[in-house]
Protein backbone atom coordinates (compact mmCIF):
# COMPACT_ATOMS: atom_id res chain seq x y z
CA UNK A 1 0.00 0.00 0.00
CA UNK A 2 1.41 3.36 -0.98
CA UNK A 3 2.27 5.71 1.84
CA UNK A 4 -0.24 8.51 2.20
CA UNK A 5 -2.65 6.86 -0.23
CA UNK A 6 -4.91 5.24 2.27
CA UNK A 7 -5.50 5.47 6.00
CA UNK A 8 -5.26 1.95 7.40
CA UNK A 9 -8.06 0.80 9.60
CA UNK A 10 -8.43 -1.06 12.82
CA UNK A 11 -11.74 -2.65 13.63
CA UNK A 12 -13.65 -5.57 15.04
CA UNK A 13 -16.41 -8.02 14.20
CA UNK A 14 -19.24 -8.59 16.61
CA UNK A 15 -20.13 -12.29 16.60
CA UNK A 16 -23.43 -13.33 18.05
CA UNK A 17 -22.54 -16.31 20.22
CA UNK A 18 -25.85 -17.23 21.80
CA UNK A 19 -26.53 -17.89 25.46
CA UNK A 20 -24.61 -16.47 28.40
CA UNK A 21 -21.64 -15.60 26.21
CA UNK A 22 -23.68 -12.90 24.49
CA UNK A 23 -22.18 -11.00 21.59
CA UNK A 24 -18.49 -11.73 21.47
CA UNK A 25 -16.25 -9.05 20.00
CA UNK A 26 -13.06 -9.53 18.10
CA UNK A 27 -10.46 -7.56 20.04
CA UNK A 28 -7.22 -8.81 18.57
CA UNK A 29 -6.56 -5.78 16.42
CA UNK A 30 -4.92 -2.74 18.03
CA UNK A 31 -7.32 0.07 18.76
CA UNK A 32 -6.94 3.13 16.57
CA UNK A 33 -6.12 6.36 18.32
CA UNK A 34 -8.78 8.96 17.76
CA UNK A 35 -6.82 11.88 16.34
CA UNK A 36 -8.11 14.75 14.25
CA UNK A 37 -7.24 14.49 10.54
CA UNK A 38 -4.30 16.60 9.44
CA UNK A 39 -4.99 19.89 7.75
CA UNK A 40 -3.82 18.48 4.42
CA UNK A 41 -6.76 16.02 4.49
CA UNK A 42 -9.18 18.81 3.50
CA UNK A 43 -8.92 20.91 0.40
CA UNK A 44 -9.38 21.04 -3.36
CA UNK A 45 -8.88 17.74 -5.14
CA UNK A 46 -9.21 15.67 -1.98
CA UNK A 47 -11.67 12.81 -2.38
CA UNK A 48 -12.86 11.25 0.87
CA UNK A 49 -14.47 7.90 1.61
CA UNK A 50 -16.15 6.93 4.88
CA UNK A 51 -16.54 3.33 5.98
CA UNK A 52 -17.69 1.39 9.02
CA UNK A 53 -15.01 -1.30 9.07
CA UNK A 54 -16.65 -3.23 11.90
CA UNK A 55 -19.90 -3.46 9.97
CA UNK A 56 -18.19 -4.15 6.65
CA UNK A 57 -16.19 -7.09 7.97
CA UNK A 58 -19.25 -8.56 9.65
CA UNK A 59 -21.36 -8.27 6.49
CA UNK A 60 -18.94 -9.98 4.14
CA UNK A 61 -19.80 -13.53 3.16
CA UNK A 62 -16.66 -14.68 4.93
CA UNK A 63 -17.56 -12.76 8.08
CA UNK A 64 -21.04 -14.28 8.17
CA UNK A 65 -19.59 -17.73 7.63
CA UNK A 66 -17.11 -17.16 10.47
CA UNK A 67 -20.00 -16.25 12.77
CA UNK A 68 -21.92 -19.39 11.86
CA UNK A 69 -18.82 -21.56 12.28
CA UNK A 70 -18.10 -20.17 15.73
CA UNK A 71 -21.67 -20.83 16.85
CA UNK A 72 -21.51 -24.39 15.55
CA UNK A 73 -18.15 -24.93 17.20
CA UNK A 74 -18.88 -23.50 20.64
CA UNK A 75 -22.63 -23.83 21.23
CA UNK A 76 -22.30 -27.45 22.45
CA UNK A 77 -19.81 -26.39 25.12
CA UNK A 78 -22.05 -23.49 26.09
CA UNK A 79 -24.92 -25.94 26.51
CA UNK A 80 -22.73 -28.15 28.73
CA UNK A 81 -21.98 -25.15 30.94
CA UNK A 82 -25.66 -24.34 31.26
CA UNK A 83 -26.33 -27.92 32.36
CA UNK A 84 -23.58 -27.70 34.99
CA UNK A 85 -25.05 -24.46 36.30
CA UNK A 86 -28.48 -26.10 36.53
CA UNK A 87 -26.94 -28.95 38.53
CA UNK A 88 -25.48 -26.43 40.98
CA UNK A 89 -28.86 -24.77 41.41
CA UNK A 90 -30.48 -28.14 42.07
CA UNK A 91 -27.84 -29.06 44.65
CA UNK A 92 -28.22 -25.68 46.38
CA UNK A 93 -32.00 -26.14 46.44
CA UNK A 94 -31.58 -29.58 47.99
CA UNK A 95 -29.29 -28.11 50.63
CA UNK A 96 -31.91 -25.49 51.54
CA UNK A 97 -34.91 -27.80 51.59
CA UNK A 98 -33.24 -30.75 53.32
CA UNK A 99 -30.97 -28.87 55.68
CA UNK A 100 -32.83 -30.08 58.76
CA UNK A 101 -33.20 -33.67 57.63
CA UNK A 102 -29.67 -34.24 56.36
CA UNK A 103 -27.08 -35.52 58.75
CA UNK A 104 -24.13 -33.28 59.54
CA UNK A 105 -21.81 -35.42 57.42
CA UNK A 106 -24.26 -35.52 54.49
CA UNK A 107 -24.67 -31.75 54.66
CA UNK A 108 -20.90 -31.19 54.67
CA UNK A 109 -20.48 -33.58 51.74
CA UNK A 110 -23.17 -31.81 49.75
CA UNK A 111 -21.50 -28.46 50.40
CA UNK A 112 -18.17 -29.89 49.24
CA UNK A 113 -19.84 -31.21 46.08
CA UNK A 114 -21.36 -27.81 45.37
CA UNK A 115 -18.01 -26.08 45.79
CA UNK A 116 -16.28 -28.62 43.52
CA UNK A 117 -18.96 -28.13 40.89
CA UNK A 118 -18.55 -24.35 41.05
CA UNK A 119 -14.81 -24.69 40.46
CA UNK A 120 -15.51 -27.00 37.53
CA UNK A 121 -17.84 -24.42 35.98
CA UNK A 122 -15.32 -21.62 36.51
CA UNK A 123 -12.54 -23.57 34.82
CA UNK A 124 -14.83 -24.54 31.93
CA UNK A 125 -15.89 -20.92 31.45
CA UNK A 126 -12.29 -19.71 31.40
CA UNK A 127 -11.28 -22.41 28.92
CA UNK A 128 -14.25 -21.63 26.69
CA UNK A 129 -13.57 -17.92 26.64
CA UNK A 130 -9.89 -18.53 25.90
CA UNK A 131 -10.73 -20.86 23.01
CA UNK A 132 -13.29 -18.39 21.62
CA UNK A 133 -10.76 -15.57 21.78
CA UNK A 134 -8.23 -17.69 19.93
CA UNK A 135 -10.71 -18.72 17.24
CA UNK A 136 -11.94 -15.16 16.85
CA UNK A 137 -8.38 -13.92 16.56
CA UNK A 138 -7.71 -16.34 13.72
CA UNK A 139 -10.81 -15.17 11.86
CA UNK A 140 -10.22 -11.44 12.41
CA UNK A 141 -6.60 -11.57 11.33
CA UNK A 142 -7.46 -13.42 8.13
CA UNK A 143 -10.37 -11.15 7.20
CA UNK A 144 -8.58 -7.95 8.23
CA UNK A 145 -5.59 -8.63 6.00
CA UNK A 146 -7.85 -9.28 3.02
CA UNK A 147 -9.92 -6.18 3.81
CA UNK A 148 -6.79 -4.03 3.74
CA UNK A 149 -6.05 -5.25 0.23
CA UNK A 150 -9.63 -4.62 -0.86
CA UNK A 151 -9.57 -1.08 0.57
CA UNK A 152 -6.30 -0.33 -1.17
CA UNK A 153 -7.72 -1.53 -4.48
CA UNK A 154 -10.99 0.34 -3.96
CA UNK A 155 -9.20 3.59 -3.11
CA UNK A 156 -7.03 3.37 -6.22
CA UNK A 157 -9.94 2.56 -8.51
CA UNK A 158 -12.11 5.38 -7.12
CA UNK A 159 -9.28 7.89 -6.79
CA UNK A 160 -9.77 8.34 -3.04
CA UNK A 161 -7.20 10.34 -1.13
CA UNK A 162 -8.25 9.27 2.35
CA UNK A 163 -10.68 6.83 3.97
CA UNK A 164 -12.09 7.40 7.46
CA UNK A 165 -13.29 4.54 9.66
CA UNK A 166 -16.32 5.50 11.79
CA UNK A 167 -16.71 2.15 13.56
CA UNK A 168 -14.63 3.33 16.52
CA UNK A 169 -16.68 6.45 17.19
CA UNK A 170 -14.81 8.89 14.97
CA UNK A 171 -16.05 12.45 15.30
CA UNK A 172 -17.64 12.95 11.87
CA UNK A 173 -20.74 15.10 12.30
CA UNK A 174 -21.97 15.20 8.71
CA UNK A 175 -21.07 13.52 5.43
CA UNK A 176 -22.71 13.27 2.04
CA UNK A 177 -24.26 9.85 1.34
CA UNK A 178 -22.00 9.59 -1.70
CA UNK A 179 -18.97 9.37 0.61
CA UNK A 180 -20.31 6.26 2.38
CA UNK A 181 -18.52 3.29 0.87
CA UNK A 182 -19.29 0.43 3.28
CA UNK A 183 -21.71 -1.44 1.00
CA UNK A 184 -19.50 -1.04 -2.05
CA UNK A 185 -16.45 -2.33 -0.20
CA UNK A 186 -18.41 -5.33 1.08
CA UNK A 187 -19.49 -6.14 -2.47
CA UNK A 188 -15.91 -5.81 -3.73
CA UNK A 189 -14.64 -8.03 -0.91
CA UNK A 190 -17.17 -10.75 -1.71
CA UNK A 191 -16.28 -10.52 -5.38
CA UNK A 192 -12.56 -10.71 -4.67
CA UNK A 193 -12.75 -13.41 -1.99
CA UNK A 194 -15.89 -15.48 -2.68
CA UNK A 195 -16.83 -18.04 -0.05
CA UNK A 196 -16.55 -21.57 -1.33
CA UNK A 197 -19.75 -23.51 -0.75
CA UNK A 198 -19.92 -27.26 -0.37
CA UNK A 199 -20.89 -28.99 -3.63
CA UNK A 200 -24.44 -30.22 -3.64
CA UNK A 201 -25.05 -33.95 -3.68
CA UNK A 202 -25.72 -35.34 -7.15
CA UNK A 203 -29.36 -35.98 -7.77
CA UNK A 204 -30.39 -39.58 -8.34
CA UNK A 205 -32.23 -39.90 -11.63
CA UNK A 206 -35.82 -41.12 -11.23
CA UNK A 207 -36.35 -44.82 -11.70
CA UNK A 208 -37.75 -45.78 -15.04
CA UNK A 209 -41.02 -47.66 -15.09
CA UNK A 210 -40.80 -51.31 -15.98
CA UNK A 211 -41.03 -51.72 -19.69
CA UNK A 212 -42.90 -54.72 -21.09
CA UNK A 213 -40.57 -57.22 -22.60
CA UNK A 214 -40.63 -57.39 -26.34
CA UNK A 215 -41.63 -60.68 -27.76
CA UNK A 216 -39.64 -62.07 -30.65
Amino acid sequence: MRRGRLILFTGAILLGITGWLGAQQFENLPQAKEEPPPATAVGPGVKVGIINIQLAMAQTQEGKKATANLRTQFDPRRAELENLQKEILQMEERLRTQERTLSAEARRQLMRDIEAKRKQVKRAEEDLRSDIDQAQGDHINRIAEKMRRVLDRYAKEKGLTVIFDVSQGAGIVYALPSTMITDEVVALYDQTYPVQTAPSAPQTPPARPNQPQRQN
